[in-house]
């Protein structure tokens, strides 16, 4: 049960803000025929046949103490969820880590939808004035997104609330492309699951990890690339940044951080297996 992993320099800790609802996989996939899961219900499944994720973030800190405290998505935020009847708990969790939101220098948003955004704005009792949640933070976000997500037709509440605020708060910085967010932890975009999705890649002291959001959802996609969520804004080109991506972290035995699997299992590498790509959870 892993969930936290040297890089190099950097210590990379999953924070879990809460378990996700129950989800058919019909629904999640529904070019998938329910045939075709058969071989990997017993791992990638319930007994009851359903998909359980995770909800995610992770902190990234240099072991020396020194350097930014990098947050990489913000969960589903300060909201009951209907299926726990409990807020998100990414507050609480970070605290137990020792890490107050004033302490985040730098939050990274993988990409804009509502279970990644969620604790990025903090609303007034009654006025509903605005807020930072992390007050010392500026938030990374993928021009790609933005530029997607402020066009009227794209609109959608998650964004407005979680996002927008962002610019008028002096919080906003828009992210082209790669870019450096400390010595040896750059932004990787992999585009297709929103128009600017990006993973967040950590080259240090000979090791490498990538902190991958939402690239894949479920441990079966590690073998079958080709399947894609509902969720997926670009089907083809999430296939070919996941494929992509799978393939440099197999071939270069990067250590994967995700944000959906369970956690515990949510740390580990690409290999080879009989033939077959397939996840090792560490």
């Amino acid at each position: 049960m892993t969930t936290s992993l040297t890089i190099g320099d950097y210590e990379v800790t999953a924070v879990l803000d809460s378990p996700g609802p129950p989800r058919d996989p019909s629904t999640v996939f529904p070019t998938v025929p329910a045939k075709d899961w058969d071989p990997y219900r017993s791992f990638a499944l319930d007994s009851e046949g359903m998909w359980l994720p995770d909800w995610c973030s992770h902190i990234i800190r240099a072991a020396s103490g020194e350097g930014p405290v990098i947050l990489v998505d913000s969960g589903m935020g300060d909201v009951v969820h209907q299926h726990t009847g409990k807020k998100g708990q990414l507050l609480n969790n970070l605290a137990a880590l020792g890490i107050q939101p004033e302490d985040v220098d730098i939050v990274v948003t993988t990409h804009c939808h509502g279970d990644h955004i969620g604790w990025n704005v903090a609303y007034g009792e009654g006025n509903g004035t605005p807020a930072l949640t992390f007050p010392s933070a500026t938030h990374w976000i993928a021009a790609r997104d933005w530029g997607h997500y402020t066009k009227p037709e794209n609109s959608n509440p998650a964004f407005d609330k979680s996002v927008k605020p962002l610019k008028q708060l002096g919080a906003l910085k828009l992210v082209e492309g790669v870019e450096q967010l400390a010595p040896g932890i750059t932004t990787l975009p992999t585009n297709g699951h929103t128009p600017g999705h990006q993973c967040v890649l950590i080259e240090s002291g000979g090791d490498t990890g990538v902190l991958t959001g939402d690239l894949f959802h479920n441990v079966v996609q590690v073998t079958e690339q080709t399947w894609c969520p509902t969720f997926d804004w670009n089907t083809d080109m999430s296939t070919e940044s996941r494929q992509r991506l799978l393939n440099r972290a197999m071939n270069e035995r990067w250590t994967v951080f995700t944000g959906h699997l369970p956690t515990g299992t949510s740390i580990g590498n690409i290999v080879s297996e009989a033939g077959k790509t397939v996840w090792k959870a560490l």
